[in-house]
């Protein structure tokens, strides 16, 4: 659930800094397409999103893969194959 909520709060922060690159518009700060090179304006909303979906992708030291492997291992003492 924080990896999700991360991602929702890093999705803000971009929309809250296009407002400041291209003004007050919800129709343009909102605009994919005007969302490009935004690394370098942004980067610890990057390092948010990369670790949110990293997390998310379940890679070991992040916290989504202890509960997937927990998930996996109950399902298994349950149900054997």
């Amino acid at each position: 659930a924080y990896s999700k909520a991360l991602l929702f709060l890093g999705s803000g922060s971009i929309i809250h800094s296009m407002e400041a690159l291209v003004g007050y518009s919800p129709a343009k700060s909102q605009n994919m397409s005007l969302m490009g090179g935004l690394i370098k304006h942004l980067p610890i909303t990057r390092t948010a999103f990369l670790l949110g979906t990293l997390s998310l992708c379940g890679i070991p030291p992040l916290a989504c893969f202890w509960s997937k492997d927990e998930i996996l291992n109950a399902s298994w003492v349950y149900s054997p194959i």
